[in-house]
């Protein structure tokens, strides 16, 4: 079975010292939308009727997905808002809501960014098909604050998505089943500013006998409130075309309310330019029976923008930089980076030139067999590593002692650099490498006196002790003594030390009792 919609939609300028309305309504056979124009003195209604005009085309029997047309009607209407600007550098700022349902006959789709919205009534119970893109609606799904404390927030209309030509706004989209009896309601944010709550919204809806009279009930509601805002509301119910004896929207017959009804008469014949519009509060209905609009315009003479304006602003804010200061922005951000790595390059070098470390001074000559110049210890400046096209370390102080002098294995950590955490530090390897060559030096000249091995009593290895020798028989020669291998390896070269010997010190093992 499938399904229509009858529809109508009103607006008005609202009672607060604002004379624009800066809302656009669409109702049609398979359309409904609501934009909210934003920006005060700048052109909002101009945004909106660049959305609306946009968002139009859609009225119409199939498409082949309704979700992913939504999503690029509402892109294609940010691009033209941003073109829109780009060649009148005084609209930056403007901007729009949107939230648009399109029917296909079964199911209403329904897009959204912003915080205007829409409803669903069925079976006497309103259903919010809708979630606010403000910044206190934010504050409420985090937990910050009630929902009760965000009607009183200072700041519960500031706007946190919306289509200003600046970045890709996507829509939320969803889809929603419908049955014959369905009301729908799409309205901009002067509805709920007015103080027009769920349970009042819900009560007029259901005792409206069509869609003209919801809508027309809920703006004159807004208005017994007070409402300082435009208000704009499309109401479309949902009917069996078999059953509704004729009652039904005619066929291409459709309703065209605020800002966007007011434009260049380009804009009714679907083009795509669109003109600031004269101030005025509109009301547009469909006339069932000659399918003609019936348009009653009050016009309220121009608006020269003041406070009304600058709170609207204020309402959006903040506002992205001015595209035509962008270049100064970057160029401001460019000149910033290069200060903080300026600075960060001169933290580093001031920090390496606190830092010491123990080489040898010249390694080259050494390397090279250069016997002229020999190595020699030295205490430098800075770091030991290399970094191209910057001198990062420099000599300090050059120690007499000699690399020569130095067993291999100190020779070797010197060679490769021992880095010190000052200059206390530094010196303190110096004299411990001065203090090895001169250990090493006094042990290599040393010469070792080999000790007889005590030979064993009698008792100990039971065999019977040696007879002492009469000294009548003193020239006999005397029994060989046995060397240790220690004592072997001595009588060629000198007892040295491992660290003097070419190898690393060996670690003491501890000593004890048990």
């Amino acid at each position: 079975m499938t399904l229509a919609l009858r529809y109508a939609a009103r607006t008005d300028v609202g009672l607060g010292p604002k004379k624009r309305n800066e809302d656009s309504g669409y109702a049609g056979p398979y359309l409904l939308a609501v934009a909210d124009g934003m920006g005060g003195a700048v052109g909002g209604d101009v945004a909106s009727a660049i959305t609306i005009t946009t968002v139009r085309d859609l009225d119409v029997a199939e498409h082949a997905d309704p979700d992913q047309e939504l999503t690029r009607v509402a892109g294609e209407a940010n691009s033209r808002i941003a073109a829109r600007i780009e060649t009148e550098p005084h609209l930056e700022g403007m901007g729009t809501t949107l939230t648009a349902i399109l029917f296909d006959g079964i199911v209403a789709h329904v897009a959204h960014i912003g915080d205007s919205r829409a409803y669903l009534l069925r079976g006497g119970r309103l259903r919010m098909l809708t979630h606010d893109h403000t910044f206190v609606q934010s504050l409420v799904d985090e937990g910050r604050i009630t929902p009760e404390e965000a009607e009183y927030h200072p700041h519960r209309s500031l706007i946190i998505r919306v289509l200003e030509g600046r970045q890709d706004a996507r829509p939320d989209i969803q889809p929603i089943e419908v049955d014959p009896g369905d009301r729908f309601l799409v309205c901009s944010d002067g509805l709920d500013n007015a103080g027009i709550k769920d349970p009042a919204i819900a009560e007029i809806l259901g005792r409206a006998a069509t869609p003209e009279e919801a809508a027309t009930n809920l703006v004159e509601a807004a208005l017994d409130h007070g409402s300082p805002d435009n208000v704009t509301c499309v109401v479309a119910d949902v009917v069996d075309p078999d059953r509704d004896g004729g009652h039904g929207a005619a066929a291409g017959a459709i309703a065209l309310v605020g800002a966007v009804a007011a434009v260049d008469p380009e804009v009714s014949s679907g083009g795509n330019s669109v003109t600031s519009s004269h101030p005025t509060s509109t009301h547009q209905v469909v006339d069932d029976e000659d399918e003609d609009l019936d348009v009653r315009t009050a016009d309220v003479g121009a608006g020269v923008p003041g406070d009304a304006d600058r709170e609207e602003e204020l309402r959006y804010a903040p506002r992205p930089p001015r595209r035509r200061f962008r270049w100064l922005v970057r160029g401001l951000c460019i000149l910033a980076v290069l200060a903080l790595l300026v600075v960060g390059v001169r933290w580093a070098y001031d920090w390496t030139q606190r830092q010491y470390y123990v080489g040898a001074y010249p390694t080259d000559a050494a390397d090279h067999g250069d016997t002229g110049t020999p190595a020699r210890v030295a205490i430098f400046r800075g770091i030991s590593q290399q970094i191209p096209g910057l001198r990062v370390s420099q000599l300090y102080e050059l120690e007499p002692l000699a690399l020569a002098k130095l067993p291999q294995y100190h020779r070797e950590r010197v060679s490769s650099t021992i880095a010190a955490n000052d200059l206390g530090e530094a010196r303190a390897i110096v004299s411990m490498l001065s203090d090895v060559a001169r250990r090493c030096s006094a042990q290599g000249t040393a010469k070792p006196t080999p000790t007889p091995t005590p030979r064993p009593t009698g008792k100990a290895t039971g065999r019977p002790s040696p007879t002492k020798t009469p000294k009548a028989n003193a020239a006999m020669p005397s029994p060989s003594v046995t060397e240790t291998p220690a004592q072997s390896r001595a009588a060629g070269a000198p007892d040295i030390p491992l660290e003097c010997d070419g190898g690393e010190a060996p670690t003491p093992t501890p000593t004890g009792t048990k």
